[in-house]
């Protein structure tokens, strides 16, 4: 029996930075096999879609996205719609009895899995159980980073091992499984021989990095070893939890040249009775201290954060706590969501709901707020000096350069425009703000 001809495969990637390093797995997986990426759904023969699970929201999306690929499917060339990822980690069985257009399943942990798809010979449900010993990715896999080449996320470990409240992300990524300081720095210098010069580490836990491991390590150690990597420049760092950010790991971020000065910490609240709903393990006292820390370093480290709103339980004074501790300026990136009841999370169970409505309210009360204090924070901004790397042209004008400055992560916090001269994507140029609005800054190059 002759093998299955080569597939044209076309995917969506759907949620947060570390399902677009799962994506990446998997087109790695379609190059390494012999298959071809295709840039549109109606020159496919195969349909891929990574999707999320995390909120309501995210599930929508998800649940949209397979039906528009499912019309496309009805209606052209292709013959094989997958669904990968965690929407079908925590719902196979409902997402298989109800979407007969599906034709295979594949879990949070399945990426290789893709490649018996294409060869036809995987079953239509081919999601695994998680556990301690569930795939997870190194630096052997095959890889396709998409997008610019001088920024690439690396993922350092899985799943997570909290109790909080509100979040079903144990149940969709597993128990935390991390990967070897050797395999994570061994990427790294691959990366960069292929022209990355910011990687930006991303865990669900990133601050118990190691601690899994047989030979117990910590982020500290990795990112001794990750500054060692010649050609990095910025070494970013998302998801920290807010006990578990030790004084060593400020001091690195302050003192070694290629930490970016940034740090990703979801505080989730302040209040403390509210916390202690959401059982995240600490209290408004801990948040404070730990930004306390933050602000206390030279040179200055830029904080972003998630508040979670609406949480059962929150009433108008823990949330006015909440706001009048963004209030005070501490924070320079925030994202904030309002609840969402997830089965299976100890905080569906609880009483005392806030009406979607007013968490929305309290949502966008916040985000006023934030975007206030940033527009007096950038305006402050200007007329500096700063780095910038440079990302490419400016979606607004091709005689436009686009980039960031050490405190802005990519996609999320904004951006640095400049209206003159020539650089490169993964270009470091020095540049001088002029103006500045509440999401981004604009710059001349420094002479």
């Amino acid at each position: 029996m002759s093998a299955p001809a080569p597939k044209k495969v076309y995917f969506v990637s759907l949620g947060c930075p570390k399902n677009q390093v799962d994506t990446e797995v998997m087109l790695g997986v379609v190059r390494d096999q012999g298959h071809t990426l295709v840039d549109s759904p109606e020159d496919a023969d195969t349909l891929v879609v990574n999707t999320c699970g995390f909120i309501e929201e995210a599930k929508k999306e998800s649940i949209d996205t397979i039906l528009e690929l499912a019309q496309v499917k009805a209606q052209g060339a292709a013959k094989r719609l997958v669904v990968a990822g965690c929407l079908s980690q925590r719902y196979p069985k409902e997402l298989a009895d109800e979407m007969p257009e599906v034709d295979n399943f594949l879990g949070s942990a399945d990426q290789l899995g893709l490649a018996q798809v294409l060869a036809e010979q995987a079953p239509r449900m081919a999601v695994s159980p998680l556990g301690r010993r569930a795939y997870l990715y190194d630096h052997t896999t095959p890889r396709q980073v998409t997008g610019a080449r001088h920024s690439a996320y690396v993922k350092i470990a899985e799943g997570c091992d909290r109790p909080c409240a509100f979040c079903i992300i144990p149940k969709l990524r597993g128990p935390q499984r991390s990967r070897t300081i050797d395999s994570i720095v061994r990427e790294a210098e691959q990366l960069a021989e292929q022209g990355t010069r910011e990687i930006c580490l991303v865990a669900q836990d990133l601050t118990t990095y190691g601690t899994d491991l047989d030979d117990p390590r910590n982020i500290e150690q990795l990112l001794t070893g990750l500054c060692g990597v010649r050609d990095l420049r910025w070494i970013r760092l998302h998801y920290a939890f807010p006990t578990t950010v030790r004084d060593e790991l400020l001091t690195m971020i302050a003192g070694e040249p290629k930490i970016a000065t940034y740090l990703d910490v979801p505080l989730q609240h302040v209040d403390t009775d509210v916390l202690k709903k959401m059982r995240r393990g600490y209290t408004e006292k801990v948040v404070r201290n730990l930004v306390e820390k933050l602000r206390a370093q030279s040179p200055y480290i830029w904080l972003r954060t998630t508040m979670l709103v609406g949480h059962p339980g929150e009433t108008e004074a823990a949330f006015q706590r909440l706001y009048q501790f963004v209030e005070e300026g501490a924070i320079d990136h925030l994202g904030v969501f309002p609840w969402s009841r997830e089965d299976g999370t100890p905080s569906a169970l609880l009483p005392t709901r806030v009406s979607p409505e007013l968490a929305e309210e309290r949502r966008l009360a916040l985000m006023e707020l934030q975007e206030e204090i940033r527009q007096e924070r950038h305006e402050e901004m200007i007329d500096e000096v700063i780095e910038v790397m440079i990302d490419g042209e400016s979606d607004e004008s091709e005689f436009l350069l686009e980039g960031r400055h050490e405190g802005q992560a990519p996609g999320i916090d904004g951006k640095v425009v400049l209206t003159d001269g020539t650089a490169k994507p993964g270009d470091f140029v020095q540049a001088r703000i002029t103006q500045a609005d509440a999401n981004d800054l604009v710059a001349t190059l420094a002479l």
